[in-house]
């Protein structure tokens, strides 16, 4: 059962920031400023990222946006876009470390994470764009926020500590196909593997999960979305360029 203040949700509008304040997640290509690095280059294979998917015409509810890349491209490629993230008060779910500071990494990861905010609207006001931006707790997003054709969880699992509620929430609100692209471990095998990351004497409490394939795929089928297709793709990671092997499960009803 969900709680008033879990289940509430509001739409977020938000003037253009300075260039200066932005923090870019994924490279982007801008006038006058040319190619802005972020963490990730996804312009060459953003196609693959999205699972090969035809938006054209579709609904799409996207949990995490970032900076907006895959945002503005789905609404490029003829897609209505919702996306939704989370309060800066709810922010990250944080692994449990002994003896880590928890009130300097929050005070650090929020100026970041606000940095990648800014981008968000950097961007939306340079491409004026039309896609919505809503604040809510995907966990238990309300019906009242609306229904969608698609779903969209673009490495953002396994920054949970509850990948199916997360998954569970949204899909009641998702009416046709779920897209879930995560990072790929070949080493996991054929079975629904959630591998635990975190080491109690590593001090790092942004990231849980290794998930398999099947991992995602058992878990869409539990949510009512049976048909599922599975395809690995590399990107580009810009801090060192490697190309990352990742991915995509697309799961229909």
């Amino acid at each position: 059962m969900t709680t008033p203040a879990r289940a509430a949700w509001r739409e977020i509008r938000r003037d253009a920031p300075a260039f200066e304040a932005c923090q870019f997640y994924h490279s982007v290509g801008l006038s006058p400023q040319g190619l802005v690095r972020g963490f990730w280059d996804l312009r060459p294979t953003v196609e693959a990222y999205l699972g090969g998917f035809d938006f054209a015409g579709k609904s799409v509810l996207e949990v995490g946006p970032a900076s907006g890349f895959l945002s503005f491209h789905m609404e490029r490629a003829g897609a209505s876009v919702t996306a939704v993230e989370p309060a800066m008060e709810r922010l990250w779910d944080a692994v449990p470390v002994p003896g880590f500071d928890y009130a300097a990494w929050r005070e650090e990861f929020g100026a970041a994470i606000q940095g990648v905010r800014n981008s968000f609207w950097y961007l939306h006001h340079h491409y004026r764009s039309s896609v919505r931006l809503l604040e809510a707790d995907p966990e238990y997003l309300p019906a009242d926020a609306g229904d969608f054709d698609v779903g969209l969880f673009a490495a953002v699992l396994l920054h949970c500590r509850s990948p199916l509620s997360i998954l569970e929430g949204c899909a009641r609100r998702v009416r046709q196909t779920i897209i879930v692209t995560e990072l790929y471990d070949a080493t996991l095998g054929q079975l629904p593997v959630c591998h635990l990351l975190p080491r109690p004497n590593v001090a790092q409490v942004d990231t849980w999960w290794a998930l398999s394939p099947a991992f995602v795929v058992n878990a869409l089928a539990l949510l009512d979305f049976p048909h599922a297709r599975v395809t690995t793709h590399h990107h580009k990671r810009e801090a060192d360029g490697m190309q990352v092997p990742m991915f995509s499960v697309v799961a229909s009803r």
